[in-house]
């Protein structure tokens, strides 16, 4: 019980932060991040976007942004399915961002940067 409640004290902890920093909307830092995640067409971490896209039936939806980017935000559920816990753990420490809006940030991204060309 004790658990429950100190993580019910911590999100909205990260939520008070976050809403104080404008970690929510100020991505830059994520950004730089995940284009270095991204790499070239051929790096390790498109080519791990891409494998787990198509392990959890997402190929479509990411050849969709690479074809056609949106401005639509992807859904979180898609993120924590298309990134690994460890890379978006990773970036939250990069930029100092809580995992929440690290995952919020890469929802508003990835439609734009599963694109890039390197």
């Amino acid at each position: 019980m004790a658990n429950a409640a100190t993580d019910q004290i911590g999100h909205a902890a990260d939520k008070v932060a976050d809403t104080l920093t404008g970690a929510r909307t100020d991505t830059s830092g994520l950004m730089s991040a995940v284009i270095a995640y991204m790499g070239d067409a051929d790096s390790p971490g498109r080519r791990e976007l891409h494998d787990r896209a198509r392990k959890a039936g997402l190929a479509a939806q990411v050849t969709q942004w690479e074809n056609h980017p949106t401005n639509t935000p992807a859904d979180e559920n898609v993120v924590t399915r298309l990134i690994p816990t460890p890379v978006i753990e990773r970036f939250s420490a990069e930029t100092g961002l809580s995992r929440n809006a690290t995952i919020k940030g890469l929802s508003d991204l990835l439609p734009h940067l599963s694109r890039l060309d390197g």
